[in-house]
Order: C-alpha cells, then sequence, then structure tokens
C-alpha cells in the first residue's frame, strides 16, 4: 500500500469527507470497482483502467475537484486532482505515495516533460 497523508491533513481538501477519503486511498482495486464511480469509469473505458486511474476518479468526486490530471516527469507520471490553479494545494500520485502539495511545485522540482 502507498504512503497517504493522514485524515487530519486530508481535511484541508475533503472537509468533513476526509475519513472517507482515507478509506479510499486505502482500497484494493474490487473495492474501488464496487464504488458507483469505480464501476462508472471502468465502463466508461475500453481497456480496463488502472486502479490509481479509478482511485483518483472516485476522490476527484468526492472532493468535487475539477477532474484529475497528469504528467510526464524525469522521475515518472505525476497524478493529481485538477484545484483550479497551479499553486493551490491538491492531492497528487507521485512516486512512491499520494501527498498533498501543488503540482507546479512538484513539475517544478522534477523537470515535467
Amino acid at each position: 500500500m502507498l504512503r497517504s497523508p493522514s485524515i487530519s491533513a486530508l481535511k484541508t481538501l475533503f472537509g468533513e469527507n476526509a475519513p472517507r477519503a482515507k478509506a479510499l486511498l486505502r482500497m484494493r482495486r474490487d473495492q474501488l470497482l464496487r464504488t458507483p464511480i469505480g464501476k462508472a469509469r471502468a465502463a466508461e473505458c475500453y481497456h480496463p483502467p488502472s486502479t490509481q486511474d479509478i482511485r483518483m476518479e472516485c476522490l476527484n468526486a468526492l472532493g468535487e475537484f475539477h477532474g484529475v490530471e497528469g504528467f510526464e516527469t524525469k522521475y515518472g507520471e505525476c497524478l493529481y486532482l485538477n484545484a483550479g490553479d497551479t499553486y493551490t494545494p491538491t492531492l497528487i500520485r507521485f512516486g512512491s505515495s499520494y501527498r498533498i502539495a501543488t503540482w507546479g511545485d512538484i513539475a517544478e522540482r522534477n523537470g515535467a516533460k
């Protein structure tokens, strides 16, 4: 399981839904696919989406963000919940963890392609 922020930290993004966000971060693929958003995401894709894709879509819906976006860096893919601004803190999956940061900072430090 990948490292992820605490419920207390998730409250800054998800408010009272922070415990649900933490639960989504801990769910296995089969559990995510049983959620309404996970089921819908899998149904709309021709090829099965990755587990991280399904998880991020579920978190996007929970936090009412503006979609899941991503970019490549010299160290690998960075996925994030679009919070509307490059330097607004959001939930990011980068490397071996989920973290709260700004995607602009990640891009600057890690050489976005």
